[in-house]
């Protein structure tokens, strides 16, 4: 089972982004295999980024980080306007306060000063899990050529 990690403002819109992708794909009646390999793909993707509630309802297998709530509660408010699936809303960390696009912010003032609830949130995601085979993490990058 995979956990997803979404950081950031680019890493929660690319993360909400590829579970609806997911979850269309597990919800198609069509697929480019036999009827029995795309079922088989169907239950895999399900069992793997999604859980499910009482109701039937998937729930991602993810953690939303950011610091500001503004991207949070748009990714959450999202999913469950689709009616296919959602996010726990108890597994996501933002603050009132954003790092103002300043990536050196959030790594040096924020990061260090919210380090322990997120691990903590992380922490009880991982327990939710018979076997771990790994995290999935999506976030912006940006290197110095």
């Amino acid at each position: 089972l995979f956990r997803s990690m979404q950081i950031g403002q680019c890493g929660n819109q690319v993360g909400y982004e590829m579970f609806d992708v997911i979850c269309r794909d597990c919800l198609s009646t069509s697929g480019l295999c036999s009827k029995k390999e795309n079922e088989f793909y169907q239950a895999s993707c399900n069992e793997r980024f999604f859980s499910e509630e009482e109701s039937g309802v998937p729930v991602a297998r993810a953690v939303l980080i950011d610091m500001e709530p503004k991207v949070i509660n748009q990714a959450l408010s999202m999913a469950t306007r689709s009616g296919r699936w959602k996010y726990d809303q108890r597994s996501h960390f933002s603050q009132k306060q954003g790092s103002g696009n300043n990536w050196a912010n959030g790594y040096c003032v924020h990061g260090p000063r919210h380090k322990e609830p997120i691990m903590e949130l992380v922490r009880k995601e991982v327990e939710k899990c018979d076997r771990l085979s790994g995290f999935f993490t999506t976030m912006s990058r940006s290197e110095e050529h």
